[in-house]
């Protein structure tokens, strides 16, 4: 599996070292102070990532953050947990109300050729290691802290596939990793290394350089996902 995964990032980071500025303002967060956030909010769900800075108070992202793990974790379909994380970031205001869920899960289905990928599922028999999760065409949350998490955006390569952004992460899950679609799973809290190739969806995080993040939360769509406990 680690060579597996040494394989796929070696082959993904060549064509990606020209693009690295599409991401390079994706995510950046700073605490003025212990009672509010300021955070560069990112929307994936069109055809390049949009930013909106935003301000809220402690108590709101805490909430916002645990609402979406509790959906993470209500063993809803793909589609329903899709739909209740959109509905989470219009009541916080994060997302605009005319958003439409159905809508975007439909175009995520175009992109990623989800009929296709069912055949290609069928073909897949991820080993049961434990703690070790994969997952392909699926809803995926986590919150990552203490860690490091680079997004690298894409050329024609890509574009091929019809998403943008690939994601390589290491760091603490508060509230473990969950993945609703046709493939699955759910690990518990822990230090983790992992990929997601294609994401569809919402970031926010605390940047330290240029698409490097050393705490993000993941709320969407994910292509294909790989996570590997440390």
């Amino acid at each position: 599996m680690g060579l597996a995964v040494l394989l796929v990032a070696s082959l993904l980071i060549t064509p990606v070292l020209g693009s690295t500025h599409q991401a390079g303002y994706q995510i950046k967060t700073s605490q003025k102070n212990l009672d509010t956030i300021t955070v560069d909010f990112v929307d994936c769900t069109g055809a390049i990532p949009v930013k909106k800075e935003i301000t809220l108070s402690k108590a709101e992202w805490d909430a916002i953050t645990t609402e979406l793990q509790t959906i993470a974790t209500s063993g809803a379909t793909m589609k329903e947990t899709f739909t209740a994380q959109v509905a989470v970031l219009k009541q916080h205001h994060l997302v605009s109300e005319d958003v439409n869920a159905n809508m975007l899960f439909n175009k995520f289905n175009e992109r990623s050729h989800t009929e296709k990928m069912r055949l290609l599922q069928n073909r897949i028999h991820p080993a049961p290691l434990n703690n070790t999760l994969f997952s392909i065409v699926s809803a995926i949350s986590f919150t990552l802290e203490n860690g490091t998490t680079v997004v690298l955006g894409l050329n024609s390569f890509i574009n091929y596939i019809g998403f943008d952004i690939v994601s390589f992460h290491k760091g603490y899950a508060t509230g473990g990793i969950q993945a609703n679609g046709m493939i699955s799973k759910s690990v518990p809290p822990g230090t983790y290394i992992g990929f997601m190739f294609g994401f569809f969806g919402y970031w926010f995080g605390q940047k330290t350089s240029t698409a490097v993040y050393s705490s993000v939360t993941v709320s969407g769509l994910t292509f294909i996902t790989l996570w590997i406990p440390l």
